[in-house]
């Protein structure tokens, strides 16, 4: 593939802006916002000189998709604002001959996948060598309680029959990740507005599939892999996550808390004192453990950390003795930037071979 003066000049804007953003994420755990609105301003300008002008509409919608991805991430509290605004870059500043070459091409997508892969088995590698049996089994009991698999399986199911239907009548090709970020929006705006608890609209849902696609519900074969996907999905996305929780945070004295550490704890007001639960919602079906639980938390657990009025606000607990706990298990900060920067090199290195 021969590269022209724009492409080389967006290639080399996605090095510049993934080394700095990787050695300030790792040094300083921040990515400037000047080095991003920067990334993006040369990704709109070049990209949007392109002479292949029927690429603008695929262009654009990936960008969309792409602050749509970020805001959610953001949202469920797995990356922070920066990290987010770091894909929103990425995705801009990726050439157009490169990503589309004479086709429609969700590559927003993609970029996500390759960032999450490596992310996920260095620390499922890391894992092995540091999860003791101890730690092993109670980590078991605590994630597949009963309530919790009821509930994942209910989601699961309703999700997966809804996005067949969608691909079905309007005759699209989504994914099940791409869906089931399009129908949590959703399920959670209901929620929102209607002030229905979340997990009830996946049990209406669920009881509607029983009624209206039983027929294929009772085959072998689908039993099969409905029930291979839910179980990988339980051990990868959900057990190994749930030991990540506990061995990537570190107890830190309420004293010693500083402005923008992470909760990993939800501080509970328990009658006339403050307790604590563990506070795991790291893909879309851990929020069902939020949205059934009727405890309100006493601080938000925000991606950008406590606060210094939330601080002030723990420690005069502390010092009153309602705190039943003289500390707190704060999440270890792991720099997100090389990986998204590895995610990027990966995907081009796809995409040219």
């Amino acid at each position: 593939m021969n590269f022209d003066f724009r492409t080389i000049i967006l290639l080399l804007t996605i090095l510049l802006v993934g080394i700095v953003s990787s050695y300030t994420d790792t040094l300083n755990k921040k990515i400037k916002n000047k080095i991003l609105l920067s990334g993006i301003i040369v990704g709109l300008i070049f990209n949007s000189s392109f002479f292949i002008s029927e690429f603008y509409t695929n262009y654009f919608l990936n960008l969309l998709f792409a602050l749509f991805i970020a805001f959610i991430l953001w949202y469920v509290n797995f990356w922070s604002a920066g990290d987010g605004k770091l894909f929103f870059t990425f995705v801009s500043l990726l050439p157009l001959e490169i990503v589309f070459q004479n086709k429609f091409f969700l590559y927003s997508y993609n970029l996500i996948v390759y960032t999450f892969v490596p992310v996920f088995f260095v620390f499922l590698i890391w894992l092995f060598f540091q999860i003791g049996k101890k730690e092993f089994f109670h980590a078991f009991k605590e994630a597949f309680r009963i309530k919790t698999l009821a509930n994942i399986f209910i989601a699961f199911f309703s999700f997966q029959w809804i996005i067949g239907l969608v691909n079905q009548s309007l005759n699209l090709k989504l994914n099940f990740f791409l869906s089931a970020l399009i129908l949590f929006v959703i399920f959670e705006g209901i929620n929102r507005v209607l002030k229905i608890n979340l997990i009830y609209l996946f049990y209406a849902t669920a009881f509607l599939r029983l009624i209206i696609d039983f027929q294929n519900i009772f085959d072998w074969y689908w039993l099969f892999i409905f029930f291979l996907q839910l179980i990988l999905f339980l051990i990868f996305v959900y057990f190994f996550i749930y030991i990540a929780y506990f061995k990537f945070g570190v107890h830190i004295k309420i004293p010693d808390l500083k402005k923008g550490m992470l909760l990993c704890e939800k501080i509970i007001k328990k009658d006339d004192n403050y307790t604590v639960e563990p506070d795991i919602k790291i893909s879309l079906f851990m929020f069902l453990r939020e949205t059934t639980s009727k405890k309100k938390p006493f601080i938000d657990i925000k991606a950008e950390g406590l606060t210094i009025s939330e601080i002030q606000k723990l420690q005069e607990l502390n010092k009153s003795g309602k705190m039943s706990v003289g500390s707190l298990l704060i999440q270890k900060r792991i720099p997100y930037a090389p990986f998204q920067f590895l995610g990027v090199i990966i995907l081009i290195i796809s995409l040219i071979i």
